[in-house]
């Protein structure tokens, strides 16, 4: 809680900075204001399960490697950034990488190699409980098949560390590239405190940003980092982020000029800022999200009641055919077109069609059928047997809630054509939106029934994280998906040293999903991304939508 006195100081200074505008009667010169839809509740790398938290943890928190996106191929290329450089050795089981000697912490500390070290042990241990701790999975075991960090991880002096891998894989990079944190602010703190303690809203970085306030549910502003050497401090004065929960308020301001950025433009809204508003260019994305309905597998109540111990079938999602007779009840294919129209593609699957060598484009997504969606809801025993227009079995009516976060209008247009589709073939859907600090930590903990949500893929394949079995270690498994197959593939694309060998098992994953339906995947969404053109050095970036942000600049005197 911020103190009353605390509070109206940095209001003060909000409503300061507000009047300090340019000549031209616009935003302040050297500043750049993005709106988006929610708040963040936590800068802190270890519990980041939200796209925005984890795009401004990166411009706060420095990382051993940065990435680029090769997209004539669709694969991930790795550059430095803590790390200068780096060797594998032979066998290719082992990284050393040299540190940046002058990199600091904002507050004046120097980084070195043992706050590598520390982060990974932070990441991996159960009782922080991490989101991220299935990227340590690779690192070496002990003879007892235990990890331990710090033999996983080796300090060798302030500015050099090896990380040792188990066997040669292609992640290898990938997993050393998590945001680093600072060991002699998080060795203070009990882990049992991590996710709930005051640092979370007051970070120590690295990055070329610094957090400079952060008022609640209204500004998140981030200020140039004076001490950041990597690459340098951002050469933008401060860039905001304006949490404006309601659609239609940021666009308003994007085209009044109150805000120069927002993302996830409607697809009407597109084509009337290309005809109207010349001062804003928008900027296109390539496919790096997909949006789906997610379909719990498992009953959330047994699931949460026994603290993950118990796990049976949902009483309406649990089994394939009933959700394939979901997905064909819903007409994807005119969902795609009506709300994003050329900027989004039908999914049938958790790859995107941007990894050209691991796309199975053989695949097609299952038809719109509602008349077969009926009858194979009947064969599974769910009839109106008392004619009251629900369907039913064993006395359980088949209706439930479907939650989405607030603030996305694509979601909330989702969600009232899953209603009526579902209505349509007597299924009962009661629509609730939630506040997205929440919608998001209660479906990492298994809460809801189903739900409208979207994922932005990583770079490089990792589906682990969202279709292992092992619903504990795995937390972006969110429909909770079990399949033993589907494990023995995993396993074996984890385990192959060059990427591209693992192409087929890929594939034959993919086409395992379309059949057992674990969520009904909707589209592959473009981003869609609206600039005022005072803002120079925006560009299409699968990488984030502030990827490289601290090269921006506004034009001058803008």
């Amino acid at each position: 809680m911020i103190p009353r006195l605390l509070l109206f100081l940095l209001l003060a200074i909000a409503l300061g900075s507000c009047n300090q505008r340019s000549s031209t009667g616009g935003l302040p010169a050297n500043t750049v204001v993005i709106g988006i839809p929610g708040d963040v509740n936590s800068f802190n790398p270890l519990y980041s399960s939200e796209v925005t938290a984890g795009e401004i943890n990166e411009l706060l928190f420095p990382m051993l490697v940065s990435s680029e996106f090769d997209t004539a191929v669709g694969m991930l290329r790795f550059t430095p950034n803590l790390a200068r450089n780096w060797e594998t050795n032979p066998q290719k089981t082992a990284i050393r990488f040299h540190l940046a000697s002058d990199a600091k912490w904002s507050d004046g500390i120097p980084v070195r190699a043992y706050d590598v070290q520390f982060t990974y042990a932070l990441y991996g241990d159960p009782e922080v409980g991490s989101v991220w701790q299935s990227v340590l999975d690779g690192l070496r075991r002990t003879d007892k098949g235990e990890l331990e960090v710090k033999h996983a991880i080796e300090v060798l002096d302030d500015s050099t560390v090896v990380f040792h891998f188990t066997r040669p894989y292609p992640g290898q990079l990938f997993d050393a590239g998590l945001p680093i944190l600072p060991a002699h602010v998080f060795s203070k703190i009990p882990k049992r405190e991590l996710r709930t303690h005051q640092v979370n809203q007051y970070p120590t970085g690295a990055a070329p940003f610094r957090l400079e306030r952060h008022i609640q549910m209204q500004d998140i502003v981030l200020a140039s980092n004076p001490s950041s050497t990597l690459p340098y401090p951002a050469k933008l004065k401060e860039l905001v982020f304006r949490i404006l929960p309601d659609y239609h308020s940021r666009i308003h301001q994007l085209k009044s000029g109150n805000i120069d950025i927002m993302t996830g433009i409607e697809l009407e809204d597109v084509l009337q800022i290309q005809k109207q508003s010349p001062e804003i260019r928008i900027v296109s994305v390539a496919a790096r999200r997909y949006h789906f309905i997610g379909w719990n597998n498992i009953d959330p109540v047994a699931w949460n009641e026994s603290r993950g111990k118990k796990i049976r079938a949902h009483p309406l999602f649990g089994t394939a055919n009933v959700r394939r007779a979901l997905t064909m009840a819903v007409n994807r294919s005119d969902l795609t077109v009506s709300l994003l129209g050329d900027f989004a593609t039908e999914a049938f699957g958790p790859v995107s069609p941007m990894f050209r060598w691991a796309y199975n484009d053989s695949l097609k997504p299952l038809p719109f059928d509602p008349l077969a969606a009926i009858r194979i809801l009947s064969e599974e025993g769910w009839t109106d047997a008392n004619g009251d227009g629900i369907l039913e079995k064993n006395g359980k009516r088949f209706t439930f809630v479907l939650k989405l976060p607030t603030g996305n209008a694509v979601w909330a247009a989702v969600a009232n054509v899953v209603q009526q589709r579902l209505r349509d073939i007597k299924i009962e859907v009661r629509i609730e939106q939630v506040e997205r600090s929440v919608f998001w930590p209660d479906l990492i903990n298994k809460k809801y029934d189903a739900w409208v949500a979207g994922f932005e893929v990583p770079l490089e394949i990792r589906l682990d994280n969202y279709w292992a079995s092992d619903l504990e270690k795995f937390q972006f498994n969110v429909v909770s998906y079990r399949n033993r197959s589907v494990d023995k593939l995993l396993e074996r694309i984890r385990a192959v040293p060059d990427v591209l060998a693992s192409a087929a098992d890929i594939k034959q994953l993919q086409a395992i999903l379309l059949q057992d339906q674990p969520c009904t995947f909707l589209f592959w969404e473009r981003g869609r991304i609206g600039v005022n053109r005072r803002v120079l050095g925006v560009h299409s970036s699968i990488l984030g939508s502030t990827h490289d942000a601290w090269n921006w600049q506004t034009v001058t005197g803008k």
